[in-house]
């Protein structure tokens, strides 16, 4: 008897689109390592700070992933958001030469102020 698969076009969606996501990043770390071995610097850092546009860009596509599948803006993609925009700010701050010790008590209020609109009853 010969037997037939069935595939699941969301998980071949899915796994597409995940790809693209990862294409991105490949394509982004190769960039930052490419320009490390050119000898270029940014404000006079090196380019491996850059590295840590890694995490903040996993936690945006996680926001971007949460806001495709509800379709609109919740609490949820706001929340996960948050926490993807606060890293990116101090770390483009180190870069400009602005002292981040000052802007730490403004990223734990705006934290708070998220978690007090969002604790809200829908």
């Amino acid at each position: 008897m010969k037997q037939e698969t069935f595939i699941n076009s969301e998980q071949v969606k899915s796994e597409h689109e995940a790809g693209k996501w990862m294409g991105a990043f490949m394509i982004l770390a190769g960039v930052i390592f490419l320009m490390g071995t050119a000898g270029i610097t940014i404000a006079g850092h090196s380019p491996s700070m850059l590295l840590a546009l890694f995490p903040i860009y996993w936690i945006g596509v996680s926001a971007y992933r949460r806001y495709k599948e509800d379709g609109r803006l919740t609490r949820r993609v706001i929340s996960i958001a948050v926490f993807a925009v606060l890293p990116f700010a101090y770390m483009a701050a180190m870069v400009l030469g602005y002292s981040i010790s000052g802007l730490w008590p403004l990223g734990i209020i705006i934290v708070g102020v998220s978690f007090l609109l969002l604790s809200r009853s829908k």
